[in-house]
């Protein structure tokens, strides 16, 4: 039937554009999440180096702290090799002693911190690698997604054309019928009759179904899929 002969070519030309509409979608979804995940490397780089500045501030701090109890230590043993009298080296043993332990235990602080501190500069390093990586490959990827969205795009727009003027000049009644089954079913809306199953949803239909189709005098949709059997 030449009514169903256009709306398969209408049926053509959609199917066309909406495959390269689909590549187009399936393209940018690809970029997004190469986007998304070189986001995430750079979100997570943040507290990394926020702990590193917390760090390096703690180990200046306690280095400091090293250094005056170390020019205690000096003072206290000068002292005490001037001490003339027993109770006063004693004292001043003692002391020495403590100021030792402080010094000790501050060190043992700083050696932790520092020990954080190349961890986190080792993640940071890691990190920072791999978002390199990562931000050479999205721009790869997004050279390549605009070659061929370009060229996919070009395709679809020189398909618009002739689907307008198989669309014009198909009949109102079947494009009705096409347009409410095309965005579900896609490209497969006009279907062959193959003995008596559908095409499409691959159904057995009636006897009465095969010989409206045969006769061809008036459009009949399966009763089961509602394509348009043809």
């Amino acid at each position: 039937m030449e009514s169903i002969d256009r709306l398969r070519e209408v049926q053509r030309l959609a199917g066309k554009i909406s495959l390269y509409n689909s590549e187009i979608d399936k393209h940018d979804n690809k970029l997004k999440m190469a986007e998304a995940a070189m986001e995430e490397l750079v979100a997570e780089a943040s507290p990394i180096e926020t702990r590193l500045a917390q760090g390096m501030s703690i180990a200046r701090k306690l280095e400091l702290e090293v250094a005056e109890v170390d020019e205690k230590v000096i003072k206290t043993r000068k002292q005490l090799d001037q001490a003339t009298q027993a109770s006063e080296f004693t004292g001043l043993k003692q002391q020495l002693a403590r100021f030792e332990q402080e010094k000790a235990a501050i060190e043992e602080n700083l050696m932790l911190v520092l020990e954080k501190i190349e961890e986190l500069r080792s993640q940071s390093k890691d990190l920072a690698e791999r978002s390199d990586q990562a931000r050479s490959q999205f721009e790869e990827l997004r050279a390549d997604v605009e070659k061929n969205t370009v060229e996919y795009r070009d395709e679809v727009q020189s398909l618009e054309g002739p689907l307008q003027l198989a669309r014009d000049g198909t009949d109102a009644e079947l494009l009705e019928v096409f347009d409410r089954l095309f965005p579900s079913i896609g490209a497969t809306v006009v279907v062959s009759l193959e003995d008596h199953t559908c095409g499409g949803c691959h159904l057995n239909v009636s006897s009465q179904v095969v010989e409206k189709v045969h006769a061809g005098a008036v459009v009949v949709n399966c009763p089961s899929c509602s394509r348009i059997l043809g």
